[in-house]
């Protein structure tokens, strides 16, 4: 396994940390039963108390500082992420300074790099 890879391996744990903290603050800050009770409110919307945003989706959310900032996007049917989701979620915490742009360097240039180390690192996972 090469160290890119590697890199993305270390971010599977966060994502679904990320994604835990996402549902709770979701049930808390909309007083919901579950999380996907936020699906029958349809649309963008401020969360209240925070300065993060909730998007409704389809089956999911988007939970975010701005767009391409922070958080995570996810669907509620879904628990595990995919390509697509995890390289959204790079980006997402890259652009937030979560991750060491000097560490992620390479893959944040690159992104077919990036595309093929998620799904060496997801084959694997």
């Amino acid at each position: 396994m090469t160290e890119r890879v590697d890199l993305i391996r270390q971010l599977i744990p966060l994502w679904y940390a990320e994604m835990a903290w996402a549902k709770q603050l979701i049930v808390r800050a909309f007083q919901l039963e579950k999380p996907d009770d936020i699906l029958g409110m349809r649309g963008r919307r401020p969360i209240p108390g925070t300065n993060w945003t909730v998007c409704t989706h389809g089956i999911g959310v988007d939970v975010y500082k701005t767009p391409a900032t922070g958080g995570i996007d996810f669907d509620f049917d879904k628990p595990d992420p995919d390509v697509w989701r995890l390289q959204l979620f790079f980006e997402k915490q890259l652009n937030d300074g979560a991750l060491n742009y000097d560490v992620y360097r390479e893959l944040a240039e690159n992104e077919e790099l990036l595309v093929a180390s998620i799904k060496e690192a997801l084959n694997a996972a």
